[in-house]
């Protein structure tokens, strides 16, 4: 549980959808091909140097634009600490190189796709981007690796004092090896799927693929904050009354109620299995509930998304209409409450205050 409130002074995601820069935010929206989102490109020259940019991933570009444009953002040049997590780090980079591997019978190998395969690439890149020689941390722990980051940042400013500037991001992609090999564990649908109708196909077995890379500057202090992490709770393998409970435990420890949520952001899939985890939404009659996996696909690091949009909706003081799965009767936007899952695995709970 976090002890002290992390505040947000940036926010900044690449994602499926058109969430960075300037261009009007989930407008129009992008929907998935063949049961699977793939990120939208940006103009990652304005960020990476281009003689670098030529041997880097999809993953190391999109990371690294996406947290150099956060720090823009914060206008933070140079941050005190880099936290990251992610499921399964570049996929891509490993791919090839095991491929290389295999067809060059272990001679005379192209070291590149190994030495940026490896889960914590974009931490270092994005610390030489910056000059950061700081704190440099990576968690990769499944559906919790961003959680898990966000809780060491809370530790890191109750040793090292409110006033630093920490760099968290999120970053994830789904190969189409990947895609191949988790949909035989039934992660996808067998039956395709158009993402604007994810949640109306939620009597079958797995949902959509997606990917992308969410990046926030925190502080211990409020100046200059747009909201602020107030609670983080991290369920492994819970039954439905669990959930419910949690999130009444976890509200009454702040000293609220479920009348006090002004939105609550869901991260249901459509997968039949995992449907009832969320039947703690009827407890919330009157607010507005917003999904965004038929935005972003399932992917590790969905919370980056999640967050990154919770701070985009009390930055606008209003819910996008493409999150809308109901409408709410809140004027104002002060609490927001994200619950979300990863497949099989864990869920987690996070309480936002604008």
């Amino acid at each position: 549980m976090i002890k002290h409130p992390l505040y947000i002074k940036a926010a900044c995601a690449i994602s499926p959808q058109h969430s960075f820069g300037d261009t009007p935010v989930l407008d129009p929206v992008v929907p998935s091909e063949g049961n699977r989102f793939v990120a939208v490109d940006v103009d990652y020259r304005a960020f990476i140097n281009p003689v670098a940019i030529r041997r880097m991933s999809r993953l190391l570009k999109m990371s690294i634009s996406a947290a150099m444009k956060c720090l823009q953002n914060a206008g933070v040049s140079m941050p005190d600490a880099i936290i990251t997590g992610t499921g399964r780090g570049s996929a891509g980079d490993m791919q090839h190189f095991l491929k290389d591997m295999i067809m060059m019978k272990e001679e005379a190998l192209n070291p590149t796709f190994f030495i940026q395969s490896t889960y914590n690439a974009p931490n270092g890149w994005i610390a030489l981007q910056s000059k950061s020689t700081g704190y440099n941390q990576t968690f990769v722990h499944r559906g919790i690796s961003l959680e898990l980051a966000l809780l060491d940042a809370q530790l890191l400013l109750t040793e090292t004092g409110d006033n630093q500037n920490i760099l968290i991001g999120s970053y994830d992609e789904t190969t189409a090896d990947y895609f191949v090999v988790k949909e035989k564990l039934n992660y996808w649908k067998k039956e395709t799927v158009a993402s604007e109708h994810l949640y109306q196909n939620n009597e079958t077995l797995g949902t959509i693929a997606g990917e992308g890379a969410a990046f926030f500057v925190v502080s211990g202090e409020k100046e200059g904050a747009t909201c602020s992490i107030e609670s983080l709770e991290i369920i492994h393998q819970p039954a439905p009354t669990m959930i419910r409970n949690k999130v009444h435990e976890v509200l009454a420890a702040n000293g609220l109620t479920t009348d006090d949520i002004d939105v609550v952001l869901c991260g249901r899939s459509g997968d039949v299995r995992f449907e009832a985890w969320y039947n703690v939404l009827e407890d919330f009659t009157t607010q507005t509930i917003a999904g965004f996996k038929h935005l972003c696909g399932e992917y590790e690091t969905t919370s980056g998304f999640a967050l990154w949009l919770a701070h985009h909706i009390f930055s606008q003081a209003s819910v996008p209409e493409s999150t809308i799965l109901q409408k709410g009767d809140r004027k104002e936007i002060r609490h927001v409450l994200i619950i979300n899952h990863f497949i099989l695995d864990t869920v987690s709970i996070t309480l936002l205050r604008g």
